[in-house]
């Protein structure tokens, strides 16, 4: 599994808090799990350094990792990520950090708390895909914003331009992809979060 994250000590203030606060979301998931750090990375498929780093700050786990951390734990991604306290979540445009949806794209969270939904918007580079295909409970809608994106659905492939939105059961196997010559903009939500 690709562990490769950025080292938060390259990263502006809040990639630092960020990593900090996940960091230690995903120590307390764990210890309330009751597992140690062999067993987590035995789970994940994750080295045993890597997770060390990741709870004590010093990186951020991408997207895929941080969803298979999750599973393990018992919780959801979106959880891990969420402050426990916030009723209102504002995002601005220039709000950061981003994280790591797969290599060549990036991830921004839409909203930092919410027991019913996540909505991230993935900027994927020229010839990005998710890391790999996906199911899990619930639906998605996806709504591209710029470029073009690709979505296979099952045996069917789905091609989008800006405006376009696919809506979807979640328990079907899916994927995107930028297979364009520039960056595709798209916003994805899901419901519940995983």
């Amino acid at each position: 599994m690709h562990e490769a994250a950025p080292d938060v000590g390259d990263q502006s203030e809040d990639a630092s808090a960020l990593a900090i606060t996940l960091g230690a979301a995903i120590r307390f998931a764990r210890k309330n799990a009751g597992l140690t750090l062999q067993t987590l990375a035995q789970r994940t498929g994750l080295s045993q350094s890597f997770l060390s780093q990741a709870e004590n700050g010093h990186t951020v786990p991408s997207i895929l990792n941080l969803h298979t951390i999750a599973r393990s734990l018992g919780t959801t991604a979106h959880e891990l990520l969420s402050p426990p306290d916030d009723d209102v979540s504002l995002v601005r445009a220039s709000d950061g950090p981003l994280l790591e949806a797969s290599p060549g794209a990036t991830m921004r969270r839409c909203a930092r708390r919410s027991a019913v939904m996540a909505a991230n918007e993935i900027t994927a580079g020229p010839g990005t895909s998710a890391s790999s295909a996906t199911e899990h409970a619930g639906e998605e809608f996806v709504y591209v914003l710029d470029g073009v994106l690709e979505i296979e659905l099952g045996a069917v492939t789905y091609r989008l331009s800006p405006g376009d939105v696919l809506y979807y059961a979640a328990t079907v196997r899916h994927r995107w992809h930028n297979r364009a010559d520039r960056p595709a903009r798209f916003l994805i939500t899901s419901s519940p979060p995983f």
